[in-house]
């Protein structure tokens, strides 16, 4: 069962999007269950206590007492992992919103019903791929996992790595970051530092030396992988469709 949040001030656009929505999901045999709410006060409300309850929340930007925007930040600094779309009369709003990584905005009344579905499914697609994607790892003669999606960076030191997941958890095993660059290849990782190697998707902002991940954490670029790194970083907004207004360092 996947749950898809609605939020909306407008009552009319909740019932028309939660309807639209059910077509598409049960066209494609999909299993949903839908939740609405009408302001984003409503919404971190009931988020606050279980911030990964939502699998997809649809967010009106132009909401009337804080922005869809704003509500968005909270939900990530909280820890929300939901895949976001945002609704939106104006694309005004699109740069503002890069470290809450999107999937799309769409314009309300000039979406087609075939974008509808294309964005709509894309998103039960990335809630099942990280439901089922887990990185598996030993320590002390045992196999344990841990969801790709909290890991947001390896750090290395003596020949132990130190995984950084679910904001402040680490978990601890011998290797090298050459071993997991080859294991994590094609999963949105990249090696920014002798010590490091970290997920594209918790990056919200570069500066000259170190970049900043939605973590609160600082990590250093080192000057040999500073091509590499935004190579991959800017095939991986592409890739995403998120937009990027600032400079790579500066």
């Amino acid at each position: 069962m996947v749950n898809v949040f609605l939020c909306d001030d407008d009552d009319k656009a909740l019932d028309k999007y939660r309807n639209l929505l059910q077509e598409i999901a049960e066209k494609h045999h999909e299993s949903t269950f839908f939740s609405m709410f009408r302001s984003g006060e409503e919404l971190l409300f009931y988020l606050s206590e279980s911030p990964n309850s939502c699998d997809i929340l649809y967010l009106d930007i132009l909401l009337k007492t804080i922005n869809g925007i704003d509500v968005a930040k909270r939900l990530r600094a909280h820890g929300c992992k939901a895949e976001i779309i945002f609704l939106t009369t104006s694309e005004d709003y699109v740069y503002d919103a890069f470290d809450i990584s999107p999937i799309q905005y769409l314009l309300k009344d000039s979406t087609s019903m075939e974008r509808h579905e294309q964005i709509f499914l894309r998103a039960l697609s990335m809630v099942k791929k990280k439901e089922t994607e887990m990185f598996l790892y030993e320590a002390c003669g045992i196999l344990q996992m841990i969801p790709l999606r909290d890991i947001a960076f390896f750090e290395i030191s003596k020949r132990i790595i130190t995984i950084h997941y679910n904001s402040k958890e680490i978990k601890q095993f011998y290797g090298t970051l050459e071993m997991l660059e080859e294991q994590l290849i094609n999963r949105d990782f990249v090696r920014v530092h002798r010590s490091y190697l970290l997920q594209l998707s918790y990056i919200t902002k570069f500066e000259k030396q170190c970049i900043l991940l939605k973590t609160g954490d600082y990590i250093p670029i080192g000057i040999t992988y500073q091509k590499e790194v935004k190579r991959n970083f800017f095939q991986y907004i592409s890739k995403t469709n998120m937009y990027y207004s600032g400079s790579f360092g500066r």
